[in-house]
């Protein structure tokens, strides 16, 4: 363990003595609803981690961990004892959870003393004496375990060896641990909070983006890639700020989904199928997991929605809406999926066997607490300050205005993270919106809306230029009378101006300011700029170039002249960019408050090994494409100026 570990003694204790009242009885809840009586017919409670996993797992056992000890910890055992805590460790580990007894002050519900006994070379010896405490435990016959977790390693097969010699009966308390986890603290909300703000940002500034950039610029990318790149960014501080990155990992793999497969599990594999925007929905999963503590989000994207599949959607909401509002302390969770259930019976009934079966679980150190979830049959009641991810959708939907096979089926899948409140709806802890403005992606208008207010807010470049286009529907004589009414208010306010300024119009003259990208997702996702190489965008008249390992897009407009030059073995490429104090009208009208770049110089060998094309020929390349762009986008000003 690192050496800077330091347990909350006060906190360990405390949370111990929850344990503790819920065992004896004393907590207030109802236990036949809450399924807490296995728990009270245990004479002793066993916590065992054994060696560590290759692969991450949930278990209630590292779940313990965390919750009583605020790290996971392996080769541990605990037993909880009617009067007595055993912890049996290592001497290292030891002296960490020795903070927790200098806590201890004889408090109610808390246990009379704790033994620390050391681990040695063999164990067997100590198991035999922790057996022989634990049968002094009320009746002693009776252990709580989570028998689902798996004893891996040569320290739990030892224990478990011990046990077979004696005659002690096991009882699984998982579910009874599930409920008693599931109502967090203020500190726990806290740590789910910012877990929720990095899945946010993650989503709206990351995947989002990058979704929309795939769709505008018409690549073909995999679901695969997608998932992955998300896990990527969480080593990027744009979108993991304020938190020690060290702490924040994936709940599970990213799930992209579109195409006509959908499968609306949290289980589901990521396929290597390639994006499919042509008509369709677009499911994206996922949760960000932080200081151990889960999160999670479900958004659908929809690309060129039909008015079926928008009215289908909103309807979606309204159900994830009705859990949000019924969803309170003390209330059954099989009511609440009967309410969701009635209003689908009623309004949409084509839609019953459609809707997933599991409309959330609890959440919070494990991912779904299987236990405690919105289905027809559980009977657990919800509390004031326990966490859900509540998540709704509706599969194999037909959309017959679909172009091709895979547009013709699509799916619907929305879900947040949440809190219980005691007499009023939930709070959502993940902010990212999911109104039909912000999840539809229009790439063309069809002429199908009468209310151009009506259009969603995403709106791709390409989506914008085609959007631009003459509207066939207007008379002729009535888009001729408008533009004359616009070039006479031109002209107007053009006068005015002119007027009340005088000679000092040429020096005041603002300079229109060209942005590249709205975001860093939109950036093309060549392999070029992936491994740090110039990259010229045509199309958004862009050059990308490498700095400090970031690659960084600057407009054509910035550019004020390039030049290549050969030196012995190297070639260099040198760009000068417009920059306050500098030679032209467009350096005059510079905000002289900014920081500029006044020039760059990249170079590059000519080397040529292993038949591999030498690096100069990048630069060669980039030179003759940016003469290419400047000299078209020049045009393209002096006729704008003409015209005006």
């Amino acid at each position: 363990m690192p050496s800077d570990i330091v347990i909350d003694g006060a906190r360990s204790l405390e949370r111990i003595r929850r344990l503790y009242s819920l065992w004896r009885n004393n907590d207030e809840a109802d236990s036949s609803t809450n399924d807490n009586n296995a728990l009270r017919s245990v004479d002793a409670i066993v916590i065992i981690r054994g060696q560590k996993e290759d692969d991450f797992t949930y278990s209630k056992s590292a779940a313990m961990q965390t919750w009583l000890f605020g790290y996971e910890m392996h080769d541990v055992l605990v037993v909880f004892c009617q009067d007595s805590v055993i912890i049996f460790a290592g001497a290292k580990k030891l002296n960490y959870l020795k903070q927790i007894e200098s806590e201890h002050n004889n408090k109610e519900n808390a246990p009379r003393n704790f033994n620390f006994i050391t681990r040695k070379e063999n164990d067997e010896k100590s198991f035999d004496d922790i057996i022989k405490q634990i049968k002094m435990s009320h009746q002693g016959k009776t252990l709580g375990v989570f028998s689902k977790d798996k004893m891996e390693g040569p320290f739990c097969e030892q224990w478990q060896n011990c046990l077979n010699q004696h005659s002690l009966t096991t009882v699984d308390i998982s579910s009874s641990i599930g409920y008693l986890l599931a109502v967090k603290d203020n500190e726990e909300l806290s740590l789910i909070r910012k877990a929720c703000d990095i899945t946010g940002k993650l989503y709206s500034k990351h995947l989002k983006d990058q979704i929309i950039n795939i769709v505008d610029s018409e690549r073909k990318v995999k679901h695969s890639k997608l998932s992955e790149g998300l896990e990527s960014a969480l080593n990027d501080e744009k979108y993991v700020s304020s938190v020690d990155v060290n702490y924040v990992e994936m709940c599970y793999p990213a799930i992209v989904q579109s195409g006509g497969n959908y499968n609306l599990k949290f289980s589901a594999n990521v396929d290597k199928n390639t994006l499919h925007y042509g008509g369709s929905s677009i499911i994206c999963a996922f949760g960000i997991r932080y200081k151990s503590y889960c999160s999670n989000v479900v958004r659908t994207l929809l690309v060129n929605p039909s008015e079926e599949m928008k009215k289908t959607y909103q309807f979606l909401l309204d159900c994830e809406e009705v859990i949000l509002q019924e969803l309170k302390h003390d209330v059954l969770l099989c009511n609440v999926y009967k309410m969701v259930r009635e209003k689908v019976e009623k309004e949409r009934p084509e839609f019953l066997n459609k809707m997933t079966v599991n409309l959330g679980t609890a959440l919070g150190i494990e991912f779904r607490e299987s236990t405690i979830a919105i289905t027809s049959k559980c009977t657990a009641r919800a509390k004031k300050g326990m966490t859900f991810q509540v998540s709704i959708g509706f599969s194999g939907l037909e959309n017959p205005d679909g172009k091709d096979e895979q547009s013709k089926t699509y799916a619907l899948f929305i879900g947040d993270t949440i809190v219980v409140n005691e007499n009023e709806s939930c709070t959502i802890y993940t902010s990212s919106k999911k109104d039909i403005s912000h999840i539809a992606i229009i790439l063309k208008d069809d002429g199908t809306q009468d209310d151009v207010d009506d259009t969603p807010a995403i709106a791709p470049r390409r989506a914008a230029a085609e959007k631009a286009r003459i509207d066939p529907k207007i008379p002729e004589e009535s888009r001729q009378d408008y533009q004359k009414t616009l070039l006479r208010r031109l002209n107007e306010r053009a006068e005015a101006r002119l007027t009340s300024q005088g000679d000092k119009v040429s020096a005041e003259k603002a300079r229109k300011i060209n942005n590249s990208y709205k975001s860093e997702g939109q950036l093309p996702q060549d392999p070029d700029i992936q491994d740090l190489k110039l990259y010229m965008d045509k199309r958004y008249e862009t050059l990308i170039l490498p700095i400090n390992g970031t690659p960084t897009p600057f407009h054509i407009s910035t550019i004020k002249n390039v030049s290549l030059a050969v030196e012995g073995e190297y070639i260099y490429l040198r760009v000068n960019f417009f920059h306050p104090g500098g030679i032209g009208k467009q350096a005059d009208t510079i905000d002289k408050e900014n920081v500029y770049i006044k020039e760059l110089t990249y170079r590059a060998s000519t080397d040529k090994k292993d038949d591999v094309v030498p690096a100069s020929n990048n630069l060669s390349h980039i030179h003759k494409l940016i003469l290419e762009i400047q000299k078209k986008f020049k045009d393209q000003e002096q006729e704008r100026n003409e015209s005006i």
